[in-house]
C-alpha cells in the first residue's frame, strides 16, 4: 500500500464561475475540481513513454488512479485513490448579474459593449459578457442587459481551501497536473471562454507552483507540435509551432471585466477573420465551422445539432494585484467529418491572426 501525499491550496476565482449544482445554486463542489484534475492529469501523463498518447493505455492508468463505475454487474468497479476536500460548499452569492458590473448614475450595472462586424442589429454592438457567457447568461427580449439563466453564480474573488491527497507513486504526474491547472485551469459553464478562472496558492507547506513561462511549460512535457496534435481526436497537449508554444498573453488589466471584454474582442476577431461564403443549413462545413460548432446563423445540414468544442481557450492570471489574459491552444482533430478542409492551414490562419495583434505577445 503506497503512502499518501497531501497538497493544500487556497483557491480564488479571477472571474465569476457558473458551477451549477443540483439546485442550480452555483455552490462550491469537489466533483468539478476532480474533473479538472483528471483533465489535466491526462495531459500530464499522455506523453509518458509507457502511454505514448494511446487512449487505451491512458484509460488503464486513469482507471487505476481515478477509479471507475461499471455499467453492468461485471464487478469492474474501482474506488478512486485520490481524495479531495473543500473547506466549505457555500452557495453562490451572485444572484443578479447587474451586480457583477458597477452601477452608473444610479442605473444598474451593464454589460460592456463591443462591436461585432457581422451583427445586423443594435448598430453592431453586443455585450461582451453575454458573448463569452451565452448559455449561463441569457438576454430577455426588450432588456438591455443579460441575466443569469439559473439561480446564481460564484463571484470573482471568492475563495476556498482545497486539500488533495494521492498515492506517493503518482506524485510526479499529479504535481504536473496541478501545475497545469495553476496555469490553465477553469471551472464551470463556458469555462473555455475564461469564466471560472481558478487561481491556486499553495498552503500548509505545500510546494510552490512555478510561474508560467515557455521553459517551465516545456519541462512539463505537455507541449506537442501542432500537426501531431491534429492526429488525435482529444485534447492531449498544448500545441507548438516554429515560434514556440501556442500561448498568447495580454498586458495587465485592473479588473476582470476589462480583461473579459478584451478576450471577447479577440475571439470575434479571429473567428470573423475566417469568412463564410454561404449561409444557413449548408451542405458542407467551411473552415470557421471547425473552430467551434454550432455557429449562430451558419448551420451545417449533415452535422445537425452535433457539437465541436473550442480548443482555443482563455484564462485569466493574477499578477501584482492585476489580471493578465491568456489565450492557449490544445489542438485536436474534430470528431465530425470535414472533407475538403485543410485543418492544419485553418488553425495556422488563426495563429497568424493572433500573432499579428499588437495587444498580444507569445509566451516567453
Amino acid at each position: 500500500m503506497p503512502t499518501m501525499q497531501k497538497r493544500s491550496y487556497t483557491l480564488s476565482l479571477a472571474t465569476p464561475a457558473f458551477l451549477g449544482g443540483a439546485l442550480q445554486s452555483a455552490e462550491w463542489r469537489t466533483p468539478p475540481l476532480k474533473a479538472l484534475l483528471r483533465e489535466w492529469w491526462r495531459v500530464a501523463v499522455a506523453p509518458n513513454p509507457e502511454v505514448g498518447y494511446s487512449c487505451g493505455k491512458l484509460k488503464q492508468r486513469e482507471t487505476a488512479l481515478f477509479g471507475t463505475a461499471a455499467d453492468d454487474s461485471s464487478g469492474a468497479n474501482r474506488q478512486s485513490s485520490i481524495r479531495l476536500s473543500l473547506a466549505h460548499w457555500h452557495d453562490g452569492k451572485l444572484t443578479d448579474w447587474s451586480q457583477a458590473n458597477p452601477a452608473s448614475k444610479g442605473r444598474p450595472g451593464e454589460d460592456p459593449r463591443i462591436r461585432h462586424p457581422e451583427v445586423q442589429f443594435g448598430n453592431g454592438m453586443i455585450g461582451s459578457q453575454l458573448y463569452l457567457g451565452y448559455g449561463p447568461l441569457i438576454l430577455e427580449k426588450g432588456k438591455p442587459a443579460p441575466k443569469l439563466k439559473s439561480g446564481a453564480a460564484l463571484q470573482a474573488d471568492e475563495t476556498n481551501a482545497l486539500s488533495v491527497a494521492f498515492p506517493s507513486t503518482d506524485e510526479t504526474d499529479l504535481t504536473r497536473a496541478l501545475t497545469l491547472i495553476h496555469w490553465f485551469g477553469t471551472i464551470g459553464g463556458r469555462s473555455r471562454n475564461g469564466w471560472g478562472s481558478l487561481l491556486l496558492k499553495p498552503a500548509s507547506n505545500s510546494p510552490a507552483l512555478q510561474t508560467l513561462s515557455s521553459d517551465a511549460l516545456q519541462a512539463t512535457g505537455a507541449l506537442r507540435a501542432l500537426a501531431d496534435c491534429l492526429q488525435c481526436d482529444w485534447p492531449h497537449a498544448v500545441g507548438t509551432d516554429r515560434k514556440g508554444p501556442l500561448v498568447w498573453q495580454s498586458s495587465l488589466f485592473d479588473d476582470w471585466r476589462s480583461a473579459m471584454r478584451f478576450l471577447a474582442e479577440r475571439k470575434i476577431g479571429f473567428r470573423t477573420a475566417l469568412r463564410f461564403t454561404d449561409g444557413k443549413n449548408v451542405s458542407a462545413p467551411e473552415p470557421r465551422h471547425l473552430l467551434a460548432y454550432p455557429v449562430t446563423n451558419h448551420s451545417v445540414r449533415p452535422w445537425g445539432n452535433e457539437r465541436i468544442a473550442n480548443t482555443l481557450r482563455f484564462k485569466l492570471h493574477a499578477e501584482a494585484g492585476k489580471l493578465r489574459a491568456v489565450i492557449y491552444h490544445t489542438p485536436c482533430q474534430p470528431t465530425l467529418p470535414y472533407r475538403g478542409i485543410d485543418l492544419l492551414d485553418t488553425w495556422q490562419q488563426v495563429h497568424r491572426h493572433l500573432d499579428a495583434q499588437a495587444t498580444l505577445t507569445r509566451l516567453r
